[in-house]
């Protein structure tokens, strides 16, 4: 009896170690940044990261609460910069390539009102997944990202509405226009939701952040 309540024991102790590791991690996914090298390799900045080849004397010198120690390690996932990559984890990916001005609008094309300024923030949607994934499922917010302010929905020519079905192993390349006004337009942050039943049956992950991406309309 004696044996069995200390195995009994020692699992418990387990899944509480278990689960204090995981609940480090991203719910979603995690970060695939753009940007993590070109912030390595700025000159006499050390190399903070998990693998720092600073012996633990040298890292605790130079890089315990060292304001030069690399601050994507501190970046949670779900803050992104336009030009990264959200992963999750059933290997769907999702990148904002960029957000630029629009200036150029057709006969039939909507334009921003006065005040406004007009921009098109471009993504691409990678299925790594092993079935077709349809794209309805993704849901985009896009707002001001500075002093905050919502966008109106524009509708100009060349522009590839997600939607549809992607293949696995296939990645497309979708677009969405939007107005600001001009004096919300320092940044934009766009959101992106899941809401597929595949998704939402793996349990708690859903329930996590969602993936943020900040950048300046260009």
């Amino acid at each position: 009896m004696h044996l069995r309540g200390t195995a009994v024991a020692a699992t418990a102790v387990l899944a509480v170690a278990l689960t204090a590791c995981s609940s480090d991690d991203s719910p979603q996914g995690e970060a695939q940044r753009a940007t993590a090298t070109v912030t390595k390799s700025v000159a006499g900045t050390p190399d903070c990261g998990p693998g720092s080849a600073l012996s633990q004397a040298e890292w605790m010198e130079q890089c315990d609460g060292s304001p030069s120690a690399d601050p994507s390690s501190a970046q949670p996932d779900t803050e992104l910069a336009v030009g990264d990559t959200f992963a999750y984890t059933d290997g769907l990916k999702v990148r904002v390539d960029s957000i630029r001005r629009l200036t150029r609008f057709g006969e039939w094309d909507s334009r921003p009102e006065a005040g406004q300024s007009a921009f098109r923030v471009t993504y691409t949607v990678t299925n790594g997944t092993q079935a077709p994934y349809d794209l309805d499922h993704l849901a985009t917010t896009t707002e001001g990202g500075t002093t905050g302010g919502e966008t109106t929905f524009l509708s100009v020519e060349g522009a590839k509405d997600m939607t549809g079905r992607l293949a696995p192993g296939r990645s497309g390349t979708f677009h969405d226009d939007r107005a600001i006004a001009e004096s919300d337009a320092g940044s934009i942050v766009v959101t992106v939701s899941r809401s597929d039943s595949a998704w939402i049956e793996q349990g708690d992950a859903w329930l996590g952040e969602d993936p943020h991406w900040t950048g300046p309309i260009e």
